[in-house]
């Protein structure tokens, strides 16, 4: 109400550090089945992308998640390897919680 933002989660990356993503390569994207707790593989080959004030996954050319940058949460892997995404996404229509692997360089 009244224009005022989400706080954002205690745990979560700074807004200037989520902004850093835009155009980093991932490898691949997936989340967990809530049912059946077995990793689905949402796309490969992609990207993070920040378009307006969206923050999308991008795999194959096709966006896999979708979530305002007021309502992101995210936090690096402590391997460093990924990110995990979670906050409304606005493709499924639902909360989500993705991670992106980051593409290995060689």
């Amino acid at each position: 109400m009244f224009g005022r933002k989400k706080k954002k989660h205690k745990d979560s990356m700074s807004l200037e550090s989520i902004l850093a993503l835009n155009y980093k390569r991932i490898q691949y994207a997936s989340m967990r089945d809530p049912d059946t707790y077995k990793e689905i593989r949402l796309g490969t080959d992609g990207a993070i992308n920040i378009i307006g004030d969206k923050l999308h996954v991008v795999c194959s050319g096709e966006s896999v998640f979708s979530c305002t940058l007021d309502e992101v949460s995210a936090g690096e892997l402590m391997s460093h390897d990924g990110i995990v995404l979670k906050g409304f996404d606005h493709i499924s229509g639902e909360e989500r919680t993705v991670t992106a692997f980051y593409l290995k360089k060689d």
